[in-house]
């Protein structure tokens, strides 16, 4: 039940900036897209389908597009002003109707693609979403980032020819 109210939230949030699902492309690029809907690399989009160990930022706050949009210290270079609680979603319009706000933005999830590393909690250190014991007891190697695809081969598999 926790987990359908998670979903409906995060669905109300952003249905009124994406109103519709349409056939016809949209303006905006698809790093803009996911910025707003909080898809990707980000550590609360990761953390929610257990493919991260935490949903918080290096910096120790939760790690949400609008965190690295306007308060992470690792994303000073691309910040913008951070909206009221009352008018986040006015400001998300705003900020998308902006050519170069979307271009800053897209150049912001480049950065945090890049560096996804930079911008993960370590597994080591103590966090307030670590209380699921799922993750710190596991003894399966831990990922800081998406998994390798099903289809990907493990380099010790390949072996270089050898001649006759």
């Amino acid at each position: 039940m926790a987990a359908k109210l998670g979903f409906r939230r995060h669905w109300e949030s952003n249905f009124n900036i994406l109103p519709k699902v349409t056939l016809t492309p949209a303006s905006w690029s698809r790093e803009s897209i996911l910025c707003v809907t909080g898809h990707g690399t980000f550590p609360s989009y990761l953390y929610r389908f257990r493919l991260h160990h935490s949903d918080i930022c290096t910096c120790g706050e939760k790690g949400y597009p609008l965190h690295y949009v306007t308060s992470c210290h690792m994303t000073l270079y691309y910040h913008f002003t951070k909206p009221s609680a009352e008018n986040t979603q006015l400001w998300w319009k705003s900020v998308l109707s902006n050519k170069l706000s979307r271009i800053k933005i897209s150049k912001l999830i480049s950065f945090l693609t890049e560096n996804e590393n930079l911008i993960k909690q370590k597994p080591d250190t103590t966090s307030s979403s670590d209380s699921d014991t799922d993750f710190s007891s596991s003894p399966r190697l831990q990922t800081y980032g998406l998994r390798p695809s099903r289809g990907s081969i493990p380099r010790t598999l390949i072996s270089p020819p050898t001649s006759i």
